[in-house]
């Protein structure tokens, strides 16, 4: 097995023969770590990014295929092995790719013999590299010496000793100063070595080619030059036996002149270093005894073989009485035990540096010591360094930055509860403002069925239909302000499609000039390539419109509103909580020439209630809706103003794969449609909802079963239930509940679900369909009629029996 994870690169479209041909090498004792891609792009990627110890591919791939996976193979990475898999794999194709590079191929058919192709192929792979690493070794190795016996300056001679052949390269020539033309042998040699040398030369001769020698041919000896002069020269070589005979004897010859020179020189210098080190010795003595650290040789036990004066100076002790003791007498109780593992850890031949320890003062008092030891030849070299004046310093900083920690726990604490009285404070302002807006609506419901009660008391009929108007209209405002609160919680029930903002624009180009009134010019500029946003379309509307009316309330004596759309991709994370994420985006842009904004008013703009405009003229909602709206459908909002020069506020929302689509027909509103003699089973936990719902279905034309609870549902539950109507929030079983457990007993049973908010966790898997309070007869009859026919279609869909 390898030493460590085989690299794999699998190239196989096929998920089931990837993960079998896994198995089959893990099975075989192989660990992989594997790479999948599918075709010869996905290769190449990460061949030029990764190394493999073997790329094992499939010939035949889709949109691509095996040959050219070898082609990306050969040229990013020539030398890691390629095998073939295939399932149809014919042995001319076999052939042409292992001529073209493919160390082998294995069918899928056989995949048993998968492992053994696979550590034939690493162990080729390894040979080879095993025997180019060998000759490129053998390569240097002749090269550096080569290049060892140029820069030594050598000549190589070669003697053959049963022939008395001779051979000089042109450096021996050169070193005895003779041209290519002379011939020499063994005799010319010894001739030309010094009368006192020749002996001594030939005897280390006759030595080396003994068969009772070592072989080994050494000598240094003076040679005569043709022009009279010497020359100190150096031989060296190795003589070479069959048997017992020696055949042959190499080596080279090399100029020491100057070695001997510098020998002499050296004997020379010897004796100026003599008295050099002498006099060093006595600087080092001088430094001994002067350093202002404690210098100190001991044994490993502790005990003293010398001590500098410093030592007396820090610790009071006389040098005689410390050196007839053991320093672990004067270590502190608290600090034996480290001292001890320290100098065993010394003892193994370990280096201490910046050991701390405390020894005690002739005093009594103990003094913080810094210890670097070196152990040498059984024995430790120490250098020590009172560092009892810092160590104050650093208790005394310590203890500041204690207190300083304490100062910022508190503060954070102090921040903390200031933040949570910040939360208060805007809990409690939106509870007055919903407090405030719901008491206005109340007043005129209240005021309103007052006199409407007094009128038909005294069957006076004149203003029953506008007292019903302004109860109507204050429910209509309520229902707003409900919606408003819900968008700014972000949890008002949005369905979100693909819409066109062009579209949307256009749509509303005569609302908003109706709207907004003559004083105010309208101008639009929108992008012509607008991706497709996927918003809800009709809280879109609102939103445009909502944006409109505070941008002509900032322009009281006229103005332009510019409606402008455009695509945008945020790189930049978001920096406050209405900036978008990164991501492509639709932005609608709604800007106007009013008063604009003041820091301190952009800086309140999303709170909820906060209005610069005159009481009774604005809920304060407006930007705070909008806030909600964009956050909850996955966007953002950023605004850009300046007082006097007006406000743009740009709803980042998102993009439908940055696809434009063409224009949607918008909806038309119709009547009602009549139940068709259908029984609806009516649950609702609140009886006074349940009993006007009630009637509003049975004029509808429905028949209309009630139930309390999801119990109640159960207990009344049959075959001749067309379609089940439940609240989603009630006590006990929820509406998600009853829907599952009547679906258990009626599979193919509608359900429409009745809430007054989105939090539907309990559907999550579903498309539900949901009626959101307050609603009315067409919204709830469009349902009704929509849940009907989805049922219908399933039931035609049916095969007959």
């Amino acid at each position: 097995m390898l030493s460590k994870p085989l690299q794999l690169l699998l190239i196989e479209d096929s998920p089931r023969d990837a993960e079998l041909c896994l198995l089959t090498l893990e099975r075989a004792g192989l660990v992989i770590e594997s790479t999948l891609v599918f075709n010869h792009q996905g290769a190449e990627q990460v061949l030029r990014t990764q190394t493999f110890d073997l790329i094992l591919c499939d010939f035949l791939l889709p949109g691509s295929s095996g040959a050219q996976v070898l082609q990306r193979a050969r040229e990013i990475a020539p030398q890691t092995p390629f095998i073939f898999l295939s399932g149809v794999y014919g042995e001319e194709n076999a052939v042409e790719m292992m001529r073209l590079g493919a160390i082998d191929y294995v069918l899928k058919q056989n995949l048993t013999l998968l492992p053994k192709a696979v550590k034939r192929a690493l162990a080729e792979v390894h040979e080879r590299r095993e025997r180019v690493r060998a000759e490129q070794t053998l390569q240097q190795m002749e090269v550096r010496a080569h290049l060892a016996i140029d820069a030594a300056r050598m000549g190589v001679w070669d003697f053959t000793p049963h022939t008395d052949q001779l051979v000089w390269d042109e450096r021996c020539r050169a070193l005895y100063g003779i041209g290519p033309d002379v011939g020499v042998d063994l005799e010319y040699f010894l001739a030309r070595c010094h009368s006192d040398d020749r002996a001594r030369v030939e005897e280390a001769m006759a030595q080396a080619m003994s068969p009772e020698g070592n072989g080994t041919y050494q000598v240094e000896y003076r040679a005569v030059m043709p022009d009279g002069g010497e020359r100190w020269l150096a031989i060296s070589g190795r003589a070479f036996f069959e048997g017992v005979v020696c055949v042959r004897v190499t080596g080279v010859i090399q100029d020491v002149s100057e070695q001997k020179q510098a020998t002499e020189a050296l004997q020379r210098l010897n004796e100026l270093l003599g008295d050099r080190v002498e006099k060093r010795t006595r600087e080092r003595d001088r430094t001994w005894e002067l350093s202002r650290e404690l210098l100190a040789v001991m044994r490993f036990d502790m005990s003293p073989i010398a001590l500098n004066p410093a030592w007396e100076d820090t610790l009071g002790w006389s040098r005689q009485t410390l050196g007839q003791m053991q320093l672990w007498e004067l270590v502190h109780p608290n600090d034996i035990g480290a001292t001890v593992r320290e100098t065993e850890n010394i003892a193994s031949g370990n280096v201490s540096t910046r050991f701390v320890n405390r020894m005690r003062h002739a005093d009594g008092d103990y003094r913080w010591l810094s210890w670097t030891i070196v152990p040498d030849d059984g024995l430790m070299y120490a250098a020590v360094r009172d560092i009892t004046g810092e160590r104050a310093v650093v208790d005394e900083l310590a203890a500041t930055n204690e207190q300083l920690r304490q100062q910022i726990k508190e503060r954070e604490r102090i921040e903390a509860t200031l933040q949570q009285m910040q939360r208060l404070e805007a809990v409690g302002q939106l509870t007055a403002g919903v407090a405030h807006d719901f008491n206005n609506l109340l007043t005129v419901i209240l005021t309103s069925t007052t006199f409407l009660a007094r009128d038909v008391e005294r069957g006076v009929m004149e203003k029953v239909q506008s007292r019903l108007h302004n109860i109507r209209e204050a429910g209509e405002r309520g229902a707003k302000l409900t919606a408003q609160l819900l968008a700014f919680s972000r949890r008002q029930r949005l369905e979100p499609i693909p819409v066109n903002l062009n579209d949307t624009v256009f749509g509303m180009f005569e609302l908003l000039q109706r709207t907004l009134g003559g004083s105010i010019w309208i101008q639009t500029h929108t992008d012509d390539a607008l991706w497709s946003a996927l918003v809800d379309p009709t809280q879109t509307e609102m939103i445009i419109l909502n944006l409109a009316i505070n941008a002509r309330d900032a322009m009281p004596n006229g103005g332009t509103l510019r409606l402008a759309t455009r695509n945008a991709v945020v790189e930049r994370p978001a920096q406050h909580p209405q900036d978008p994420e990164p991501g492509a985006y639709v932005v609608l842009s709604i800007g106007d020439t009013g008063s604009g904004m003041s820091e301190a008013v952009l800086a309140k703009a999303f709170e909820p209630f906060f209005t610069t405009k005159d009481i009774g003229k604005g809920s304060g909602l407006g930007l705070a809706q909008v806030f909600g709206f964009a956050k909850q459908s996955g966007g953002g909002v950023g605004i850009t103003t300046a007082a006097g020069q007006g406000t743009t506020v740009d709803v980042y929302l998102p993009s439908l794969n940055a696809i434009a689509l063409r224009s949607t027909p918008v909806p038309v509103r119709r009547e009602p449609v009549q139940g068709g003699n259908r029984t609806v089973l009516l649950v609702d936990d609140d009886h006074q909802v349940r009993a006007v719902t009630a009637q509003l279905l049975d004029r509808l034309g429905y028949n209309v079963l009630e139930a309390a609870s999801g119990q109640a549902a159960l207990d009344v539950l049959s075959e001749e239930v067309d379609v089940l109507l439940t609240d989603y929030a009630m006590p006990g079983m929820n509406g998600a509940q009853l829907a599952q457990v009547a679906r258990g007993v009626h599979p193919h049973l509608p359900v429409v679900f009745i809430t007054g908010y989105a939090d539907l966790e309990g559907l999550r898997g579903h498309e539900p369909l949901v009626v959101q309070k307050p609603f009315r007869d067409d919204e709830l009859a469009e349902k009704l009629e929509h849940a009907l026919a989805a049922q219908s279609n399933l039931e035609g869909s049916q095969p007959l029996p």
